[in-house]
């Protein structure tokens, strides 16, 4: 019975994602379905669903041991993360197209706004964790800049940093939007086989692009590129005959959920040994989570055509929504939870989000002074 309450916690999470929603009326959608404040609300949905798969690999020791319904978020990682990476290269399009002289200050600007909550994130689990993660001096000044990872969560700001130099190289540099499409896909597409090619890391610090949540949704990235170019076709697209086009995508998403689960049970990313790399089945398992992935991206989108999301819980939260991600794993690990824990999983989970959010209050308070002093915004 105590596994079934963890249900509590997705569904918590749904609520407050759609608490205070409204629904557009029949035959009708929303002109601003896919704007900032709707992709801000999807990016803290994610972001609460991603710790949970977290804390879901904690209690299960990876789907080892049986805790009902909430050992399924051990698959589901890669569904929320897709929705970080779609934002992030749908949000920077938009804001390319509707923004004269974008590109001007782009990297200074960009770079900090997710620099500096990286950074203030690396010092804090530099102080927690210097006794049982740093052994040398050498250790100390490669995870103070970043270039190993003691927070091993902060590696999707690791790729929005090459992502985001490539997109303004690709955009400032090209003839015109396809070639600078074209050339920011041939980057994502190299940086994805190149870290499929490097393998696993099982070193103590986590070495960059080294595992297969550095590059298994990587992709979504430019989907969001893409959707964004093309967002009024797309629309229209999922607008007509939405009633049947959406229990299609639901049944199209559950029937290849299980296909994915098949081939990652089969293949998956862990298929290495002396003189067997695994690529193949590194390359077929990447290939249909990909897909799954931007089934259910595609699927979240059509169904804010007719719900809008908005009230001051997801606005306060979306404020804080990057410091919450890096610092969960500090509480992450330093409770007793899991299987050799003494914390019950229900209040390991709950003190974990409760933590987080605290922890994450104060320290976006600090990032944002620190952004504004360094980029006056």
């Amino acid at each position: 019975m105590a596994d079934y309450a963890l249900m509590l916690f997705p569904i918590g999470i749904i609520v407050i994602l759609f608490g205070g929603a409204k629904v557009a009326k029949r035959g009708e959608f929303w002109e601003t379905a896919w704007d900032l404040d709707q992709s801000r609300a999807m990016q803290v949905f994610a972001a609460f669903m991603v710790i949970l798969h977290h804390l879901s690999q904690t209690i299960t020791n990876y789907r080892g041991i049986d805790k009902g319904p909430i050992t399924l978020w051990n698959s589901f990682g890669i569904l929320f993360t897709s929705i970080f990476f779609f934002f992030s290269g749908f949000g920077l399009y938009k804001s390319y197209r509707k923004k004269p002289g974008y590109l001007k200050g782009f990297l200074r600007r960009r770079l900090l706004t997710i620099y500096i909550p990286f950074q203030l994130a690396n010092i804090l689990y530099l102080i927690i964790f210097w006794k049982s993660k740093v052994s040398s001096a050498g250790d100390a000044v490669s995870c103070f800049f970043g270039f190993t990872l003691i927070n091993s969560n902060a590696w999707f700001i690791v790729e929005l940093f090459f992502l985001y130099i490539a997109f303004y190289l690709c955009f400032r540099f090209s003839r015109n939007e396809r070639t600078a499409i074209i050339g920011l896909t041939v980057f994502a597409v190299l940086m994805v086989t190149g870290s499929l090619l490097l393998g696993h890391d099982h070193a103590k610090l986590r070495h960059w692009f080294m595992g297969e949540w550095w590059y298994n949704t990587t992709l979504i990235f430019i989907l969001g590129i893409l959707v964004a170019k093309f967002e009024s076709r797309v629309k229209s697209v999922m607008m007509k005959g939405y009633k049947f086009v959406l229990p299609a995508m639901v049944l199209l998403l559950v029937g290849w959920y299980f296909l994915e689960e098949y081939i990652f049970g089969k293949y998956g990313y862990y298929q290495e040994w002396n003189g067997h790399p695994g690529y193949g089945e590194k390359f077929l398992t990447l290939l249909f989570q990909l897909i799954l992935c931007a089934i259910f991206v595609l699927l979240m989108l059509q169904i804010n055509l007719k719900v809008r999301y908005g009230n001051r819980l997801l606005l306060f939260l979306g404020g804080i929504n990057y410091e919450i991600f890096l610092i969960h794993g500090v509480f992450r690990e330093m409770l007793p939870g899991g299987p050799n824990g003494t914390l019950p999983d229900f209040w390991y989970l709950t003190l974990v989000y409760l933590l987080s959010i605290a922890a994450a209050v104060i320290m976006g308070w600090v990032d944002r002074r620190l952004i504004k002093i360094t980029t006056g915004k």
